[in-house]
């Protein structure tokens, strides 16, 4: 409940929205970062599951060091004939091993009509051009483990 009420309040009082900021202002060559803090805004399908599964993810990242930002977000998944509906609370680290490999890990409380259940995410992500992303994630949570490679569009 307080995490809700924190996420609730930041969502309500930000300055502004900008979307696909997580990762966009480090300059590797320094080291020294312009500004890596902001809020960001994802989607994608359920990976292991149906096509008609989306998550879409809803967040503010800190920046804590040269390559490394803290991020808290929340996160509504789709329904679909063999999953229920649900939403949630992550909050994790993404480090940045250089400027085309990053690895998040993450903590995860998801929420349907009838339970909660906690879990661990870890997913990397490599950069292969300016709009194409190769992605891996390993998901565990109580009643389910998933491992999904997959694609992704940077826009």
């Amino acid at each position: 409940m307080r995490y809700g009420i924190l996420l609730l309040s930041l969502l309500l009082f930000a300055p502004s929205l900008s979307a696909a900021e997580f990762d966009e202002f480090i300059d590797y060559d320094t080291g020294v970062h312009q500004s890596t803090h902001g809020w960001y805004l994802s989607s994608q399908s359920g990976g292991a599951k149906q096509f008609d599964v989306w998550q879409i993810e809803s967040g503010y990242q800190y920046h804590l060091g040269a390559n490394i930002q803290l991020y808290l977000s929340s996160r509504l998944t789709s329904s679909s004939k063999q999953q229920q509906a649900s939403h949630g609370l992550l909050s994790g680290i993404k480090y940045h091993l250089s400027p085309r490999i990053s690895i998040n890990s993450a903590l995860t409380s998801t929420s349907t009509e009838q339970q909660t259940q906690l879990g661990m995410e870890l997913s990397s992500q490599y950069q292969l051009t300016e709009q194409l992303n190769l992605n891996a994630t390993v998901d565990y949570q109580d009643i389910e483990q998933v491992v999904a490679l997959g694609l992704g569009f940077r826009f």
